[in-house]
């Protein structure tokens, strides 16, 4: 049997669109023999479109290391072509037709698109293949008489039909042999070439888990993305404008991560940017040493545009800024459009930014961040956001045309840290993980100073009693106006060794971090104690709430005075 990437199950097969690509799909993976590597519904995009090379995608491309690849089109029902019009339709079942793009034109496109796809990768040209086997065949799997479908510019022998159902490996070794009498002398893919094609194409990720002894089982739970998640990184591959939404735990930071690294790897010079600061600097260690990729927040971003277009023009951007919006927020307004300025002095541009936290950026942002890519229009832009999590009040919408694609399912949490954090969501449904934990836990005192001691309590319980490493534990401070008051009391209390407390920093695995939610947006914390509660409203607070709460993976504790923890778990019933 040979290896087909994905490898889909029946039922997987019988939920496709179409089924004339699900009889194809089991044909090759059932007939063709171990040494033949399948890939199925592959995409991209291109650095540089070039005359025959364009965007796109192919349902099947078909390796073997002794010859090459061969790209193949699938179309199902009847088949027609209109030589008056040059239209191409199918026929169902009802004698009627509907219009088709020409499978022939696509399955060309495709191959020499995939060799400029190839060419773009690094381990390709260290290979030195020279000139492999390429083709590209057409599939009709509903059809019976291929020789009244033969064209000059696809023969018989490059058509697949029903009959080929039968014996897939003799039509496709007979299309190898095509091609190959076509090429001449040839140089095999050879199994390393096969590697690398899979690398491009099929490159698969895990998420690497944060191991604490009690928390192993939940972790090992989380490792496999959803399949919503897997769906939405295909339907990126040939998409360059994409707007990703999704709740709290859906995975959308570890796509925006992933779709930065691939575009890097691909060739494309690419910023991964953010709104917060604490996030930014995340996603810049999980980087670090990877090329062609620049991750900063985009304030961060702002003021290293500044500083250099400042250098090299001798002019003061930021006051000129200030003198065009006169008493308008520095941070909102006049840095963003000082960033604005810059772009008339720095000729560098990206080629692909990635956004994630889309819903904190003002309208103002996105403006100088388009301006920013090589290529206005078609440079790729992909942005990751949460409505619900809008709690800098912040616009929203981005500077794509296409409906955004929406994550279902949350593969963060617990189910009751899910079910509490989502009684304060709004949005289209997100279904709970299948992640069992421990229901939202509550810790109340009468004051400050008593709450912190029962803080301070649980974590030497968790680290010196349970084995959980203190990097593993957050303390979440909801009232940001009096953090001062809070951070100065937690840090008063001693915690066992090696544990430390760290105020508003990059964790570590000896550090129990002390932080704001409002900069702790988009990141995640296996154990959360929230807390600074009783000097805020909790009935205007759901967005913060919501955020809050969701950072938690496996264990969520709520400090408050016994009169906030009888208001929170109302509200969050």
């Amino acid at each position: 049997m040979t290896t087909m990437i994905p490898d889909l199950s029946e039922a997987q097969l019988n939920d496709l669109p179409s089924q004339a690509e699900a009889k194809v799909y089991r044909a090759l993976r059932d007939k063709l023999p171990q040494d033949y590597v399948v890939l199925f519904q592959v995409g991209w995009i291109l650095r540089r479109e070039e005359e025959q090379a364009k965007d796109g995608e192919t349902d099947f491309l078909v390796c073997h290391p002794d010859h090459g690849y061969l790209c193949i089109e699938v179309k199902g029902g009847g088949v027609g072509f209109d030589a008056a019009s040059g239209d191409w339709f199918s026929v169902d079942r009802h004698q009627q037709k509907h219009p088709i793009n020409n499978p022939i034109g696509q399955a060309l496109r495709a191959k020499y698109s995939i060799r400029s796809k190839l060419n773009e990768h690094p381990r390709w040209h260290d290979l030195s293949l020279g000139n492999v086997l390429r083709g590209h065949a057409v599939f009709f799997p509903d059809v019976g008489d291929t020789n009244v479908l033969s064209r000059p510019d696809m023969p018989a022998v490059l058509i697949g039909s029903a009959k080929t159902l039968l014996e897939p490996k003799a039509w496709i070794d007979s299309a190898f042999a095509y091609w190959g009498n076509d090429a001449g002398s040839f140089t095999p893919i050879g199994r390393r070439g096969i590697d690398v094609v899979r690398e491009v194409f099929a490159r698969s990720f895990v998420v690497a888990p944060l191991v604490a002894s009690r928390l192993a089982e939940q972790e090992a739970r989380r490792l496999v993305l959803t399949k919503d998640q897997m769906r939405v990184l295909d339907f990126l591959r040939s998409h360059r404008r994409v707007a990703v939404s999704g709740g709290a735990g859906t995975g959308k930071t570890v796509l925006a991560l992933e779709k930065a690294r691939r575009l890097a790897s691909e060739g494309f010079k690419t910023l991964l940017t953010c709104y917060n600061r604490q996030l930014a600097d995340h996603l810049s260690s999980m980087c670090a040493g990877t090329s062609n990729l620049d991750v900063m927040s985009f304030h961060q971003l702002c003021h290293r545009q500044v500083e250099l277009a400042n250098q090299a023009s001798g002019r003061d951007l930021v006051t000129e800024a200030k003198v065009t919006y006169p008493g308008k927020d520095l941070y909102d307004v006049q840095l963003p459009n000082a960033f604005a300025y810059s772009l008339d002095v720095l000729p560098d541009r990206y080629d692909a930014i990635v956004c994630d936290e889309g819903q904190d950026f003002r309208e103002e942002f996105w403006v100088p961040l388009e301006l920013l890519l090589s290529d206005y229009e078609r440079s790729p832009l992909y942005v990751f956001y949460d409505d619900n999590q809008n709690i800098y009040a912040r616009a929203g919408t981005f500077p794509i045309r296409d409906e955004p694609f929406t994550l279902t399912t949350n593969c963060r949490n617990t189910a009751p840290i899910h079910l509490a954090a989502y009684k304060h969501y709004k949005g289209v449904p997100v279904s709970p993980p299948d992640i069992e934990g421990d229901e939202v836990q509550f810790d109340a005192s009468p004051g400050r100073d008593a709450q912190a001691a029962k803080i301070n309590a649980r974590i030497v319980d968790l680290v010196a009693r349970q084995g959980v490493a203190p990097g593993d534990i957050t303390v979440l401070i909801a009232d940001a106006l009096r953090k001062a008051d809070y951070y100065a009391t937690l840090r008063r209390l001693p915690l066992p060794k090696p544990a430390i407390w760290l105020e508003e920093g990059i964790r570590g695995s000896n550090t129990v971090l002390i932080d704001t939610i409002q900069r702790f947006k988009g990141l995640e914390s296996p154990v959360v104690i929230l807390w600074g509660l009783d000097t805020i409203d909790l009935a205007r607070s759901e967005e913060l709430l919501y955020v809050g709460m969701s950072r938690a993976k496996s264990l969520l504790v709520v400090v408050g005075t016994a009169a906030t923890c009888t208001n929170f778990r109302g509200a969050s019933q």
